[in-house]
């Protein structure tokens, strides 16, 4: 009953995101913004990530120009994963995050330490990095939204 009951609630969770994503064309900054909290968060949970630090609690509308704005959020961490190497650690939250949502990797100025993925779906991007050996850091911002 227990096993039945964990998979129903994610289930459940993930059929009302998709439905609430189909049912208005656009989020607002801070819907998309609690999406990306949400994403960067379980991404550094589920890769194994300790002493989980926020560097930038986001929370706050940046003006973009045009009545436009967006959200910000980024967490730093160390690795318990692997050899604490940092192309390791950075193939580890591509994997993580690709499970997780659906992101797609942006071509310019990726390295193996360093890999930025969008999401058109959920108006996000993420940079997911491994600065220094056993450090994680994930950064993200949402487009420029209106308030609605």
């Amino acid at each position: 009953m227990t096993l039945r009951l964990r998979l129903i609630v994610p289930i459940t969770l993930a059929a009302g995101l998709m439905m609430s994503a189909c049912s208005e064309s656009e989020p607002t900054p801070a819907e998309a913004g609690q999406v990306l909290k949400n994403h960067i968060d379980q991404t550094v949970k589920h890769a194994f990530g300790t002493d989980i630090e926020v560097i930038d609690p986001g929370g706050r509308d940046i003006p973009c120009g045009n009545g436009d704005f967006k959200r910000s959020y980024a967490v730093k961490a160390r690795a318990r994963v692997g050899s604490g190497d940092s192309e390791g650690i950075t193939l580890a939250l591509v994997g993580t995050l690709d499970a997780i949502a659906d992101y797609k990797l942006v071509e310019a100025g990726m390295t193996p330490t360093y890999q930025q993925a969008v999401s058109d779906q959920y108006h996000t991007r993420i940079v997911l990095s491994s600065p220094s050996e056993g450090r994680i850091e994930m950064r993200g911002e949402t487009e420029c939204l209106p308030l609605k």
